[in-house]
């Protein structure tokens, strides 16, 4: 149990996890699984950046998305659906049937070669809704920051 938290810090942290799913779906007009599926294919490409010892600012990370550079660091890296359906604790087939809807979006791209990258209209959907995301996690740390003092 966390000591120093009340029920003022605790509704924030809830209304946070509301807000962000209210967003994903007006914002990114997809359903929260197939949004959990597209931040694990964003989170692989941000690890694969982090490993190459890349130190990217979050307007770098987003225009590297749409390099060529993007596609050849998650091919170098495969990552599949069998690993995302693992990730996720989710039915493969469920996550084949979403990400085929994402990929009609332009938001993610597959080929059995290649494995899974992120798609030509990644940023443009994507990057607003996470800087509203970010806003509203600075928010709650500043709250989690007063609590604990």
């Amino acid at each position: 149990m966390v000591k120093g938290i009340d029920n003022e810090l605790i509704y924030f942290i809830v209304s946070h996890h509301i807000n962000h799913f209210l967003n994903v779906k007006k914002m990114a007009k997809h359903d929260y699984e197939s949004h959990m599926i597209l931040l694990t294919v964003y989170t692989h490409f941000l690890y694969q950046t982090i490993t190459l010892g890349k130190s990217l600012s979050w307007t770098e990370v987003f225009d590297e998305t749409e390099t060529e550079d993007h596609k050849r660091l998650m091919k170098d890296k495969k990552l599949t659906i069998f690993a995302v359906a693992e990730n996720l604790s989710m039915p493969q087939e469920t996550v084949r049937r979403k990400l085929e809807k994402l990929i009609k979006k332009k938001l993610l791209d597959y080929s059995k070669s290649e494995g899974l990258s992120l798609g030509k209209k990644f940023k443009e959907t994507i990057e607003p809704l996470g800087k509203i995301d970010t806003e509203d996690c600075l928010k709650l740390y500043k709250k989690f920051a007063k609590q604990l003092k």
